[in-house]
C-alpha cells in the first residue's frame, strides 16, 4: 500500500489576524475536501511549549491574578476547537505530544490505511511573545491508496 499526500496549505499570522484564526482558515481550507468526520492529528509541540512558559509568566506577574482563561489557554484543543465550532467538523482528534514532523507523518499514514486524514502542525513564530506568538500552521490529506 502507498500513500499520496495532497500539497499542504500553509497558512500564517501574516495571512490572518491571529493564529485561532490561521488554523480556523488553514484547516477550513484543507477539510473542505473531505468529509466532515475525517480523523485529525495536531502537531504541536512548540505551541505547548510557548503556553506553557506564557502561563508561568503570568503566574508569577505581580498583581495579576490567575484566571481559568489563563489555564484552559494551555490545552492544544483550544486550537481546534473554534474551528470546530465554526465549521461543524466532528471528527476525532489527535495531539501528537513528543512527536517530531516525520514521526507524525508515520502515525498519518498508519490511520490513513483506513481512510484519509488531516495532519496539522502548528509552530510558533516568536516564542519570546507575551500574547499570540504569531504561527505558521500547516495541514495537510494523508490518504492510503492499493498499489
Amino acid at each position: 500500500m502507498s500513500h499520496t499526500a495532497e500539497p499542504p496549505v500553509v497558512g500564517t499570522t501574516d495571512r490572518y489576524a491571529s493564529t485561532r484564526d490561521a488554523v480556523v482558515g488553514t484547516l477550513g481550507a484543507v477539510l473542505d475536501r473531505v468529509p466532515l468526520d475525517v480523523p485529525l492529528l495536531v502537531l504541536a509541540d512548540a505551541w505547548s511549549r510557548w503556553a506553557a512558559r506564557r502561563f508561568a509568566r503570568r503566574c508569577v506577574e505581580p498583581g495579576r491574578q490567575v484566571r481559568p482563561s489563563d489555564s484552559t489557554g494551555l490545552e492544544t484543543s483550544e486550537l481546534v476547537r473554534a474551528f470546530a465550532i465554526e465549521r461543524g467538523w466532528r471528527g476525532p482528534c489527535y495531539l501528537l505530544a513528543g512527536v517530531d514532523p516525520l514521526a507524525g507523518l508515520r502515525v498519518a499514514r498508519a490511520f490513513a490505511r483506513r481512510g484519509p486524514v488531516v495532519l496539522c502542525r502548528v509552530e510558533p513564530v516568536d516564542l519570546d511573545a507575551a500574547d499570540d506568538p504569531g504561527c505558521v500552521v500547516t495541514a495537510e490529506v494523508v490518504s492510503g491508496s492499493r498499489s
